[in-house]
């Protein structure tokens, strides 16, 4: 009622802004994905310190060089990484293929009837064949199976041979969604090209590809993935030559209850034996799988029969349970995936406080005490419960979690001391597509779509064609242009190579106008002796450096990302004693690779270390200088935001007037931080919502449409001074003996 003019009074009301002000986004919040020594996989976590990056993924590795890179971020000057662990994936759809494994150790406990347990003695990933089981009797009962399962993706051509193919025609294949491989047909490899066999079609197919097979079957060819399994994919995206084979167009997926028969995990195994034979209880061990019987006491029996695959490690022998005795009661494992569990134990003691139902469990990493629990209990519900409080998200351990495997009566842990083991990095048959990952599982690149300020990304020591272009898919399409890429170059590369590289092998330059390439690697003092042994330097990709000095260049002054990080001062590098090829150094070898947009590192006599360029991949596009794109994207995602207070209000003149005003005011404010070539406005920029833009038809679709030109700084990569001989003396002389 205060606001109602039903009486005389004085009345305030306070006005919405005629200008609304806009945030200023982060422009170097950095995102990695990489190998470390622990740390969740396919989880991003932000690291603002080189110590939070050790606490949270360990130490230096000689598999990885990400713990390299990000000590080279933050001593450059950068602020925040997002990092993301990747280990191999058997199916980078699926996060839980991943076949890294944790550590285990088992605890006894010594009172009442234990159950018959039958124990593996082969480590996963187990390597079977469709239709491999486990078929085990239990307590006498009915011999129980649970079978594996696995077809491959495959499919045949549209019709029988001879195919009339011509020389030079290509297929494009994709196989478990890894990079397109391009089979080529030349007329040397048929007897007549123009009515091409099947089984000549195959035998050219099965020459050039890698990860699957093409097959004859009776006149018509067949192509399949070498993976059987759920994880299996194959798709023919292209090729000349499809016209006449008339392969599907759409993806064939495989079959089967596990992702690759050839890589079966243990929590695979786990899971069939747990969902097709009743009466047990199965889990991973240190050595293999465990099976135990829900039934306890000498009665309860487990026997795995002859047919059960050999690859599982189980023996034949009966098995049976006893009246009392020692059985595993707790299961410790790693937090983290890694053969970094292997340096863990627990050791478990008596009670402190002498209760004889309670137990203390202490946690050592290389034999030094870490961490302490104290008057623990195995009865659930307690406050004391084992599980409650090593497992708690606060209070609990930060290296192991237990498991309580619920013995009957619950009997207290004997004293004892348990290594864990079994913990596996899952390296083998590591690829690009591990680091790339896949947009449905939100693995490798794609983990970082959660961190919504991210703007630059680096994958460090992953320096191949297929990552580099996914990087850049990544920032220009999936991200939408606002995330900025740098690119390592790959190892031992001379200039030329450096150029056959960028040119033709990945096919980056004029790619994209979101990313820039560094060349060459760089050395730095080595941090660790135990890990990298007694080298002094290391040479290491540089990325990690470059986003540092990036970051740093931002942070120097309001403004700073309009700044190129480039040059003596502003594009110095801390931490970097040298380069991997001293071609860098020489002139002639930097005109080389700098027309084709890679961006030299090098130094001279009393110079630091410095970056050398600052190109972007892209010489044809809008803005293609790093600083010149960085910038717009800081005003692109800005303005974006701001106007944010804009969306489904009235589209009236009024709103558009906002508008109008709203980006102007943000402009002038970064055109006087240096954002653009000019100080005056009318040649800085200008913003457009009229009239023109906005006609009834636009208005009524629901839009609301603004035009805004950028008059952006270009750096000066050339400095050039001319020199001649000063004649003005002489030139007045004549000119005077003229006159």
């Amino acid at each position: 009622m205060a606001g109602e003019l039903h009486s005389s009074k004085v009345l305030i009301i306070e006005e919405e802004p005629r200008v609304r002000t806009f945030p200023a986004v982060p422009t170097s919040v950095a995102g990695a994905v990489g190998l470390t020594e622990r740390g969740p996989v396919g989880q991003p976590l932000l690291c603002t310190t080189f110590d939070e990056y050790q606490a949270q993924f360990g130490g230096f590795t000689p598999d990885s060089e990400l713990a390299l890179a990000a000590m080279g971020f933050f001593e450059n000057g950068g602020s925040q990484l997002w990092v993301v662990r990747t280990t191999h994936y058997l199916d980078v759809t699926a996060p839980s293929s991943v076949t890294a494994t944790r550590a285990v150790g088992l605890v006894d406990s010594t009172g009442g009837p234990t159950p018959a347990a039958l124990v593996g003695t082969a480590s996963a990933p187990f390597r079977l064949r469709d239709g491999d089981l486990i078929r085990l009797s239990i307590s006498g009962g009915q011999d129980a199976d649970a079978v594996f399962r696995g077809a491959a993706a495959a499919f045949a051509a549209g019709g029988a041979g001879p195919y009339a193919l011509e020389a030079g025609m290509t297929l494009q294949v994709r196989i478990d969604d890894g990079p397109e491989q391009s089979i080529s047909f030349a007329a040397a490899d048929f007897a007549d090209i123009g009515a091409a066999t099947a089984a000549e079609v195959a035998a050219a197919i099965n020459a050039q590809l890698a990860g699957g097979r093409a097959t004859q079957q009776g006149q018509i060819c067949r192509l399949a993935s070498d993976t059987e399994g759920t994880s299996s994919r194959l798709q023919v995206v292209g090729g000349t030559a499809n016209a006449v084979l008339a392969f599907p167009a759409s993806a064939a997926a495989g079959s089967g209850n596990v992702s690759n028969l050839r890589e079966v995990t243990a929590a695979e195994v786990v899971r069939a034996l747990e969902v097709s034979v009743a009466g047990i209880r199965a889990e991973r061990t240190a050595g293999g799988i465990m099976v135990r019987t829900t039934a306890v006491g000498p009665g309860a029996t487990v026997q795995a029969r002859a047919a059960t695959a050999a690859a599982f490690g189980f023996d034949t022998v009966l098995h049976a349970g006893s009246a009392s005795g020692p059985t595993a009661s707790v299961r410790f494992e790693a937090l983290d995936v890694g053969s970094y569990g292997n340096r863990l134990a627990v050791e478990v003691r008596i009670a402190s406080s002498g209760a004889e139902d309670a137990f203390d469990v202490l946690v050592l990493e290389d034999g030094v005490y870490r961490e302490q629990f104290a008057n623990l209990r195995m009865r659930p519900g307690d406050p004391r419960h084992l599980e409650a409080a090593v497992n708690h998200a606060r209070t609990g351990s930060r290296y192991v979690r237990a498991t309580d495997l619920r013995l009957p009566d619950a009997p207290v842990p004997r004293r004892q001391t348990v290594a864990l083991a079994g913990g596996a990095d899952g390296l083998a048959d590591l690829g690009d597509a591990d680091f790339i990952g896949s947009d449905a599982g939100k693995t490798g690149l794609f983990a970082l779509d959660q961190v919504q300020d991210l703007a630059l990304l680096l994958v460090p020591g992953r320096a191949t064609p297929a990552v580099h272009l996914a990087m850049l898919a990544y920032c220009e399409v999936h991200r939408g242009g606002t995330v900025f890429a740098v690119l390592d170059p790959p190892a031992d590369q001379r200039a030329t190579e450096m150029v056959t590289y960028v040119t033709t092998t990945a096919g980056l330059e004029e790619l994209s106008e979101y990313g820039a390439i560094y060349w060459p690697r760089i050395r730095v003092l080595n941090p660790s002796k135990s890990v990298y042994g007694s080298v002094e330097q290391l040479v290491v990709p540089p990325s990690g450096v470059i986003c540092g000095v990036y970051a740093r260049t931002d942070a120097s002054r309001p403004g700073g990302v309009y700044e190129p990080p480039a040059g003596i001062e502003t594009g110095r590098m801390f931490g970097v004693l040298g380069f991997e090829t001293a071609e860098v150094l020489e002139e002639r070898k930097r005109d080389l690779v700098y027309p084709h947009r890679i961006n030299p590192l090098t130094t001279g006599p009393g110079l630091p270390r410095y970056i050398d360029g600052t190109r972007t991949l892209k010489a044809s596009g809008n803005f293609p200088y790093v600083a010149e794109r960085r910038g717009v994207m800081f005003l692109e995602r800005s303005i974006k935001q701001g106007l944010e207070v804009a969306r489904h209000r009235n589209n009236n003149e009024t709103l558009r007037a906002m508008v109008r005003r709203s980006i102007t005011s943000f402009l002038l404010t970064q055109m006087n931080l240096g954002a653009f070539r000019s100080r005056e406005p009318a040649k800085a920029f200008f913003v457009d919502v009229s009239e023109a833009l906005n006609p009834p038809s636009v208005v009524f679709a629901g839009r609301l449409v603004a035009r805004i030109g950028l008059a952006t700084n270009k750096p000066a990569e050339f400095i050039i001074l001319y020199f001649s001989q000063d004649t003005r003396a002489i030139e007045q002389e004549a000119a005077a003996a003229e006159g």
